[in-house]
């Protein structure tokens, strides 16, 4: 047993952007994140981190009013009992007596559970990746690219992108949905250009298209040979909705 004798909680705030940049419907706001700081009576420590792109007070209000008293002296080697107890609070009279938000607990759950599992590796003397079995030590992922910004023009677009290419990026997830189809493609072209055939090409709409539009979009983005299309459809009916557009495409 590894029992948590204390704990610091950091509240992070970045920094507002002048210029910021879009998806189809927003702007992409400032990160937030809670640092979630562990240390245990044997001295493991383990960090975990809970981000927000809305306020962060309602993050830090838990803190101040009596969750570190729920962590302190749990076991952290035993996350998912852990996870349990603080995940019950998002449907919770004690918790809504105090003002702690649904959307806060679920966020500062996975801080706390990221941070026991960071012990739980120190503790094994392990990479958790080999505690959860080993299977691969690479793991492939992309980066989110291809905003819009006001102002930003076809130059601009390719800079973006090359510096990302210029950095070994292999993976790249572009933002569309906020121009016309034709306008759109346009961008996709310019974007597999700079990332050349045999990089991944990941397509995110933010569920900016309508059904008819969304139809003839799958159609048009078969020419940049996406490795995937995301959040094609509006949200109030994507369900039925996607099951119709892959149907029809």
């Amino acid at each position: 047993m590894a029992r948590i004798a204390s704990l610091q909680v950091y509240a992070l705030r970045g920094p507002k952007i002048a210029r910021p940049h879009w998806t189809a419907f927003f702007p992409v706001p400032p990160g937030n994140e809670i640092l979630v700081r562990l240390r245990t009576q044997q001295g493991l420590e383990g960090f975990g981190l809970a981000s927000s792109y809305s306020a962060i007070e309602p993050l830090v209000k838990p803190w101040q009013s009596g969750l570190s008293e729920l962590i302190l002296g749990e076991d952290a080697l035993a996350p998912e009992r852990l996870y349990q107890k603080m995940f019950r609070l998002t449907a919770n009279k004690v918790a809504s007596e105090k003002g702690w938000s649904r959307e806060a607990m679920i966020r500062l759950s996975a801080a706390v559970d990221l941070a026991c599992w960071d012990i739980v590796g120190k503790a094994a003397n392990l990479p958790l990746y080999k505690l959860f079995g080993g299977f691969r030590d690479e793991v492939p992922c992309y980066a989110t690219c291809g905003y819009y910004r006001e102002g930003k023009d076809e130059q601009e677009l390719r800079d973006d992108l090359q510096m990302m290419v210029d950095q070994g990026h292999t993976g790249f997830k572009v933002k569309i949905g906020g121009l016309s189809l034709k306008d759109d493609m346009e961008r996709l072209r310019v974007i597999r250009e700079v990332i050349g055939e045999r990089k991944d090409l990941m397509v995110d709409v933010n569920r900016a298209w309508d059904f008819k539009t969304a139809c003839e979009g799958v159609k048009l983005l078969e020419a940049f040979n996406p490795r995937w299309l995301e959040e094609p459809v509006a949200w109030e009916d994507d369900r039925r909705l996607l099951k119709l557009l892959a149907q029809r495409t």
